[in-house]
């Protein structure tokens, strides 16, 4: 039983390194931004990994070969047959690492261009700063926006 759930979670790992690859993020380490009194917590790499494996294995758990089983108490008769993982279920579950993954980078991108958006508003008129957020990722925007304010 424990095979089954290993590789899930190993698929929607999977999932996590790929929303890593393919977000402006990368594998950053976990870290805190700071602005003001306002603090956001960066998962990095290591968040996406764990968050797709999570993920993969609450999909699994509703919907994959397991969902039916009994966890506590007999069952006897229909659905007690041995239980396999096929490739649909690895597909699954690493797109639903990715999709997971993928919650929890746009909600931390979210907080950063809310705050760049507050620090850029308080600050000093930039026309060339108000250029570089246009085109930065959530975090480089955070990051000019921040130097804008203590200017």
């Amino acid at each position: 039983m424990l095979i089954p759930i290993g590789i899930v979670m190993l698929s929607g790992a999977v999932g996590g390194i790929v929303n890593a690859l393919v977000s402006d993020n990368g594998f950053i380490r976990p870290s805190e931004e700071t602005a003001g009194d306002v603090t956001i917590i960066r998962p990095g790499f290591a968040g996406n990994i764990l968050l797709g494996a999570v993920a993969a294995f609450m999909s699994w758990g509703l919907y994959g070969a397991f969902s039916n089983a009994v966890i506590w108490g007999a069952n006897t008769g229909m659905g007690t047959e041995d239980v396999t993982v096929s490739m649909a279920s690895i597909a699954g579950a690493v797109l639903v690492g990715i999709g997971g993954a993928r919650w929890l980078t746009n909600e931390v991108d979210k907080k950063l261009l809310k705050i760049a958006a507050v620090s850029a508003a308080a600050s000093k008129a930039s026309f060339d700063d108000s250029q570089k957020i246009a085109r930065a990722t959530p975090a480089q925007a955070f990051n000019i926006a921040k130097k804008m304010y203590k200017e």
